[in-house]
């Protein structure tokens, strides 16, 4: 898993100090730190006091820490990001890096409870879970929300959206109306090297499977299901679309992790049916062919989903609470 931001700065003020880029008897300020590195001054709060727990650095008399333990004198000096480069680090942290390995991680924890009944989700737990600000929390909880995953409640409380039969009935019938309208109209849009570039992915996992990752396999998926879809040009029908996410986020967490990969062709025949018909500009066809596939899809999925439901074995995470169970 990436780095939280609180490690990321605590490894890059460690390096700085065992080189001795800060020096001993350096004065670290919380808001000096804070602007070097772009955050909030909450984390280099923790940070500065996780290190002064170790004795890197000591209090003072005066405002902030001083690196070291009883320096021989005090430094007063502004930090800058040359301090960290100098010691062979960075002056910044990765963000994007950090925030999507964690949601990855929320999400399939998620996913694989919604499957067994309803949970109550503490926004303040998983932040201390996570060991991060309740920002990047709250903007991991807004994804899933996004997605038909979570819905809140109240302040800091959200529910786990159930994944069952029905739900997930419903969820099909809703893609059963709407993507083969819009693949239909991605099938006059599409360029022809864009068709090619999927067919070409897909016969490629094709020729290789089962020796294929899931992320790979989910990959695929997003090509049809998302990325040729929004070449129908019609955004609002996309976002509508977004609500049906958690079909595909069924197998995503199951195959190849939770339960072994299908032996035999898991979609690529009916994937590149529709990559067909859209390459010759017969979008009828390619709406029709989705609609099979979808159709098909379904009573594997339910089976999929029922099989876990009732042997699955999860891992409950400290921030979810049971509501009900089967």
């Amino acid at each position: 898993m990436a780095k939280t931001l609180k490690d990321q700065l605590y490894d890059a003020l460690l390096r700085s100090m065992a080189s001795g880029h800060l020096e001993p008897g350096l004065v670290l300020l919380e808001g000096n730190i804070a602007e070097i590195f772009g955050m909030s001054r909450s984390p280099v709060r923790q940070t500065l006091s996780r290190l002064h727990e170790e004795g890197a650095i000591s209090r003072f008399e005066g405002r902030g820490f001083l690196v070291g333990q009883a320096p021989r004198e005090i430094v007063r000096r502004s930090l800058s990001a040359a301090d960290f480069r100098a010691a062979g680090g960075r002056a910044s942290v990765r963000r994007t890096e950090s925030w999507r390995a964690l949601a990855e991680q929320v999400e399939h924890d998620i996913v694989l409870c919604s499957m067994k009944g309803r949970l109550e989700l503490n926004e303040l737990q998983l932040a201390k879970t996570l060991d991060v600000s309740r920002t990047m929390t709250h903007r991991i909880l807004l994804q899933l929300q996004s997605l038909g995953v979570v819905e809140k409640i109240k302040y800091s409380s959200w529910n786990v959206v159930p994944l069952d039969a029905d739900r997930l009935h419903q969820l099909y019938d809703a893609r059963r109306q709407l993507e083969p309208y819009m693949i239909a109209r991605a099938s006059e849009r599409a360029s022809d090297g864009e068709i090619q570039r999927y067919i070409a992915r897909l016969d490629d996992a094709w020729a290789r499977y089962p020796a294929v990752e899931a992320s790979q396999l989910d990959a695929l998926e997003n090509d049809l299901h998302h990325e040729a879809l929004e070449l129908g040009g019609n955004p609002e029908i996309l976002i509508m679309l977004q609500r049906t996410r958690p079909i595909l986020l069924i197998s995503k967490h199951l195959l190849g992790g939770v339960v072994a990969l299908p032996s035999d062709d898991p979609f690529f025949a009916a994937h590149r049916r529709v990559f067909e018909a859209m390459l010759s500009r017969q979008g009828r066809q390619a709406s029709e062919a989705l609609f099979h596939h979808i159709h098909d899809s379904e009573s594997l999925v339910q089976a999929r989903l029922a099989n876990f439901r009732d042997d699955g074995q999860i891992d409950v995470p400290g921030y979810l609470r049971w509501l009900d169970r089967r």
